[in-house]
């Protein structure tokens, strides 16, 4: 298949595992030798992103950064009505010239997210078949406003459905999708984006870049416990802070108690509001907190290897769980919130302990715990491991999205033979 990938972000520039995940997918769909082009963004606002792959990991696609976000992620979150449909437009005739030189069988996009509408609605104008793929609930931060009977309500209403619906959903097919869970899906029609058919494809890892522990469940003395992910409020990270002071308040003040020695490592960015508020609750008990910022993801294996318990205690729902894959896989045992995607595989005492959103005493507890039982410690992490292999490969996930883009393809290829569909558009047209 020749197909065009639309991202809003691509290596080297990520905010997160998706954008690594789509890359990764991108190059084993050429090793298996699909002909892949991206089409993504320029990165920010002011300037163009260098053009180079910085991974050096052949097969590498070929990348047009042509478009634009109407908001750098440096800013907050904001509506800018104008300066999306400005940006939609720009998109639009950015994405049509592509289509047009690049002539795919299939359209494949991916996060939308501060990219506008522009690049779905000249995918669907062009007659190819168009897949999307949601690995959040985001692509709902473009439905048309709903009713709201106060002036500025009745004027956003106004200006989604009649003045400018085209920064909006509005009049986009999405009968082809793709979602990383359950819970994106659910979360996805719940917010008004009917999408039942959409089928879920759980996402995986490249199973060789995470080689286990050799010895499973064995710690360091003083353990080292490690979180990787953004610093944001609604991470939790200052719950994680909050039961590690309680772990070694604890250790040092009760005779009674074996004393517990352990550091914990934050791997991640975000707002420098959030990250000054962690800094100083760090420094309000005796537990060692080191701050690393964020790392490189090839630096990940051996940082999951180098730590004895992976902590991950969101608030939010979360999409899924890819650094919970990636700890899995390396034989680390997982502690974690359940309340997203990533409750679709974890399964307390069973390959992971989990406990509720925000409560630093169970935390303690769950870290406590696992501190002091090796066995425990060996079973979650060995049973995890063996779970990662089975379900939650990267070859896996790639064998199943491109069978769904392969379906797709057919069926298209099949109405267009009975009449009835219109064939896509030529590199000429």
């Amino acid at each position: 298949m020749r197909i065009l990938v639309i991202s809003n972000l691509y290596p080297p520039y990520v905010l997160g595992g998706y954008e690594i995940l789509c890359d990764q997918v991108c190059r084993e769909l050429r090793r298996r030798g699909h002909e892949v082009v991206v089409l993504t963004s320029r990165y920010d606002l002011d300037g163009d992103a260098p053009a180079g792959d910085a991974s050096g990991r052949p097969p590498s696609p070929q990348v047009y950064r042509t478009l634009r976000l109407y908001l750098s992620f440096d800013r907050p979150p904001r509506l800018l009505r104008r300066r999306r449909w400005l940006i939609g437009k720009y998109n639009y005739r950015q994405t049509r010239a592509c289509v047009k030189r690049v002539h795919p069988e299939i359209i494949f996009i991916w996060s939308q997210l501060r990219l506008t509408v522009g690049p779905a609605r000249a995918a669907q104008a062009s007659g190819c078949p168009v897949v999307y793929t949601f690995n959040d609930e985001n692509i709902t931060s473009y439905l048309p406003a709903r009713f709201r009977p106060t002036l500025r309500g009745v004027a956003a209403y106004i200006l989604d459905h009649w003045v400018i619906p085209s920064i909006t959903l509005k009049g986009l097919a999405f009968d082809h999708v793709t979602c990383i869970s359950q819970c994106v899906k659910q979360n996805v029609m719940a917010q008004g984006l009917p999408i039942p058919h959409a089928r879920v494809i759980y996402q995986g890892i490249p199973l060789e870049q995470f080689p286990p522990k050799a010895d499973m469940g064995s710690i360091h003395h003083p353990a080292r416990l490690l979180y990787v992910g953004q610093l944001h409020p609604y991470k939790g990270v200052h719950t994680l802070i909050e039961a590690a002071h309680r772990i070694a308040e604890r250790s040092t003040g009760d005779a009674h108690v074996a004393p517990v020695r352990f550091s914990v490592t934050i791997i991640g960015d975000g707002p420098d509001a959030y990250k000054r508020r962690l800094a100083d609750l760090a420094t309000q008990g005796p537990a060692v907190i080191e701050f690393k910022g964020k790392v490189p993801h090839t630096e990940l294996p051996h940082l999951y290897r180098e730590h004895d318990l992976f902590v991950f205690p969101s608030i939010w729902r979360e999409a899924f769980g890819l650094t919970h894959l990636e700890a899995m896989a390396s034989g680390v045992p997982v502690i974690s919130t359940a309340n997203g995607g990533q409750g679709e595989f974890l399964r307390h005492g069973e390959n992971a302990l989990v406990f509720q959103p925000e409560n630093a005493h169970q935390l303690a507890e769950h870290i406590g715990r696992l501190l002091r039982d090796h066995a425990l410690r060996r079973r979650l992490a060995e049973r995890a491991r063996a779970l990662v292999e089975r379900q939650f490969t990267l070859e896996r996930y790639v064998s199943e999205l491109e069978a769904f883009l392969q379906e797709v393809v057919a069926a298209t290829n099949s109405e267009r033979a009975r009449g009835f569909l219109p064939y896509a558009m030529t590199p000429s047209g």
